[in-house]
């Protein structure tokens, strides 16, 4: 009884490895369904020519739920936004990144190479307990998540969105070809974690730009990374005069100048001519045709 149930199952698995393999024969019905794809808007093209196409960018905006936290309660962005933050991240940094490297072989390999393989917007922001509010984020070095885009005013905040792209991305550089060492102890005992959110608002005379560059090296090169990139020379000579600690000031320019060195030798980036570029380019974001997607 056993022997003739085995057969059976046997046969049956047979006919239904051949029906399977007649309904995929070259030039016969599909066995995938395609009724669920979702036709490509105008946006989606758009992207295709503008991220997709020239630098392998997918840039997610429908907010699928596999890419969001559980423990936030979070809300998809607005369209209009969403095409406004994709506007500005291409005129004022990819443009950008392509305009630095001009006089390379490839002025876009920089991007294509370094640039996150995902932008993936969020409506809301994530707040934790304690209070503090995620604006961006990066993961694995691949993807960058840029939250409160519902909230987003173009008129106002594409410095905001702009300099905290340049933050993450140098999270990712530094995942893929690491500051020295060197630069993790300059500061070593002025790193204390999360208990930055409640530090005094000393750290210039710690040695660091920030109280949120004290919570670990990583923060600390990302922060000083945007500073360099977003602080014109006067800047940056207010802020260091500023110090009274001889010391703090010694550590802070010993971190800029490893950076400076660091991003020429790993990257050939000219961090000064970055610098010019993106003033330059934020400085006319007012030239951006918001609304057209024929470009």
């Amino acid at each position: 009884m056993k022997k003739l149930f085995f057969k059976s199952l046997g046969v049956l698995f047979l006919l239904a490895a051949a029906c399977a393999c007649n309904s995929d024969e070259p030039g016969g019905p599909s066995i995938f369904d395609d009724n669920d794809q979702e036709e490509k808007s105008e946006f989606d093209l758009w992207l295709e020519r503008h991220y997709v196409e020239p630098y392998n960018v997918n840039f997610e905006y429908r907010m699928p739920d596999r890419e969001t936290h559980f423990n936030y309660w979070v809300a998809p962005p607005p369209l209009d936004k969403s095409i406004e933050i994709a506007k500005l991240i291409k005129f004022v940094l990819l443009d950008g990144m392509a305009e630095l490297m001009s006089e390379q072989e490839d002025p876009l390999l920089l991007a294509r190479t370094y640039f996150p393989r995902l932008l993936f917007l969020v409506g809301s922001y994530e707040i934790d307990g304690t209070g503090k509010v995620v604006l961006a984020s990066a993961e694995n070095g691949i993807q960058i998540n840029l939250l409160g885009v519902k909230f987003f005013d173009r008129t106002t905040d594409c410095e905001q969105i702009t300099g905290t792209m340049i933050h993450e991305f140098a999270h990712i550089l530094d995942g893929n070809r690491a500051v020295p060492i060197e630069y993790d102890l300059i500061t070593k005992d002025g790193y204390i974690g999360d208990q930055y959110t409640n530090a005094p608002s000393d750290y210039l005379e710690n040695g660091f730009l920030s109280n949120y560059a004290r919570s670990t090296p990583a923060e600390d090169i990302a922060v000083m990374v945007a500073a360099l990139v977003g602080n014109d020379a006067a800047w940056w000579e207010s802020t260091l005069n500023s110090i009274q600690s001889a010391e703090a000031r010694a550590q802070i320019e010993k971190k800029r100048d490893i950076l400076i060195a660091w991003l020429q030798d790993e990257f050939d980036i000219d961090v000064y001519r970055w610098h010019d570029i993106y003033v330059d380019r934020t400085s006319r974001v007012h030239e951006i045709d918001w609304d057209n997607l024929e470009d």
